[in-house]
């Protein structure tokens, strides 16, 4: 019996290592790929911050950011599968393969001018539009809204402007006639914009201020286009948004609004998108103190109605059906302990089958040496009690090999001494009987022959 202890010493420890390696992988973070850009856009540090929080703290799910030349190309990475997330705008493209996972902020069309005579979007119909930062999404998001009000894409001049500060001063020089930029409204590139505009118009030569404030160009069909495209969103700029004295706007402005959202490959795992989403919404408040865009991290539409799809990780994060570790594991682990079970009652039936047989064997050498024991009491001629003693000495072979391997313990050992000693007695004591007998048979036999010849 003792050659399968091995054995079950091996399948034991190779059902631990098999549960330490599961263990183990369950326990190895997730690491996704996020695409956002352009790099040291208001995205792109949020999505740093927010990566390295999580690795900071050492959460189960990690990001790893990798940076594209904007939304369009972010978008395209995710819908050829060379990401897992992705940080897009819903006007320019969200890829069909993906899901929303959380907004992370809104922005609005912010339509800036000097001129008092551009009041209106139809007022821009022969105008130059200088366009902040990305000029491509921008520029069909502003087509869109021409379209709307029956202006050719052509009737109006783009012109790019590469960055915020640069808006007031291609106002004054008359570079352009408006400008147009996407941010949100609390974002770093509105207030630049609207600060730029504010100083470049509201100092006179002699440095005195002559208390002008931008003059922002209402989009006032925004709900309509809304419904028009889903895509945009109905958004107001209250009034005093961006301070000043006066306030800036002056009133309230209606306009139109997208949003950039965080989207996962739909066949992303509801257990991580639900943990990430949880992660974004217990980490923004410390992610606010670094990237202040963080506190407009908010919830999507989840109902069915949405146009934009939610994953079900995120969804069941924000309705409260997040499955717990056990939930989720414990069919598997249930499962386990039946195999576990499973095999090792088929462990201890085969040791119990391999003792069963060993011992079988064990018997059938006792039995042998016993029936030696008994034919040596039958036998009449010497020879054949050599025989027998031949049958002891192999039984006493095979028995010590078998004590050798440890498939006899020292009990066993002892029973076949015993019986050897036994079976070794009586081959000597009959060998000494029937030579015995030849002793007096030969006597006989000269005493016959004694009394013949006299």
């Amino acid at each position: 019996m003792r050659r399968h202890v091995p054995i079950v010493l091996a399948t034991l420890l190779a059902l631990v290592a098999t549960g330490l390696l599961a263990y183990q992988w369950l326990g190895q973070p997730t690491t996704l790929r996020v695409a956002v850009g352009p790099s040291g856009s208001e995205d792109a540090r949020l999505v740093a911050a927010v990566a390295q929080s999580l690795a900071r703290t050492h959460e189960d799910v990690r990001l790893r950011p990798v940076a594209t030349g904007g939304v369009a190309e972010s978008a395209g990475l995710a819908e050829r599968g060379k990401a897992d997330l992705a940080v897009v705008r819903s006007d320019v493209g969200i890829p069909a393969n993906t899901q929303t996972v959380a907004i992370l902020h809104r922005n609005a069309v912010l339509l800036l001018a000097t001129d008092p005579s551009l009041a209106a979007v139809p007022d821009l119909r022969g105008r130059r539009v200088g366009i902040v930062r990305n000029p491509s999404g921008n520029t069909r998001l502003l087509a869109t809204i021409l379209e709307h009000y029956d202006i050719p894409a052509d009737a109006v001049t783009i012109v790019p402007i590469g960055d915020g500060h640069e808006a007031g001063e291609a106002l004054r020089e008359h570079r352009v006639d408006a400008v147009m930029v996407v941010s949100p409204l609390t974002g770093r590139t509105a207030g630049e914009v609207v600060a730029s505009i504010a100083k470049r118009n509201g100092e006179s030569g002699d440095g005195t201020s002559t208390g002008s404030t931008p003059n922002f160009i209402p989009i006032g069909e925004a709900a309509v286009l809304a419904r028009r495209w889903p895509a945009l969103e109905s958004v107001e700029i209250a009034r005093g948004t961006f301070g000043g004295t006066p306030p800036r706007p002056a009133e309230t402005v209606a306009t139109i609004g997208v949003s950039h959202r965080l989207v996962a490959q739909a066949h992303l795992s509801d257990s991580v998108v639900s943990e990430l989403t949880r992660l974004l919404f217990v980490n923004r408040p410390g992610l606010a103190v670094e990237v202040p865009l963080a506190n407009q991290i908010e919830a999507p539409d989840t109902s069915k109605s949405a146009s934009l799809p939610v994953h079900p990780g995120a969804q069941a994060y924000y309705e409260g059906e997040v499955e717990s570790f056990f939930e989720r594991y414990g069919d598997w682990f249930y499962l386990m302990v039946m195999c576990v079970s499973i095999l090792g009652s088929a462990a201890a039936t085969l040791v119990s089958r391999a003792a069963n047989r060993s011992r079988a064997r064990d018997m059938a050498l006792l039995r042998q040496l016993l029936a030696i024991v008994r034919a040596s009491r039958d036998v009449e001629e010497v020879l054949e009690l050599a025989d027998l003693e031949r049958q002891a000495d192999e039984i006493l072979a095979a028995a010590l090999a078998r004590a050798g391997t440890g498939a006899i313990d020292n009990a066993g050992v002892a029973a076949f001494t015993l019986g050897l000693d036994q079976a070794r007695r009586a081959i000597a004591e009959r060998r000494a009987v029937l030579l015995e007998r030849q002793s007096q048979h030969h006597e006989r036999g000269r005493d016959s022959l004694t009394t013949a010849a006299e």
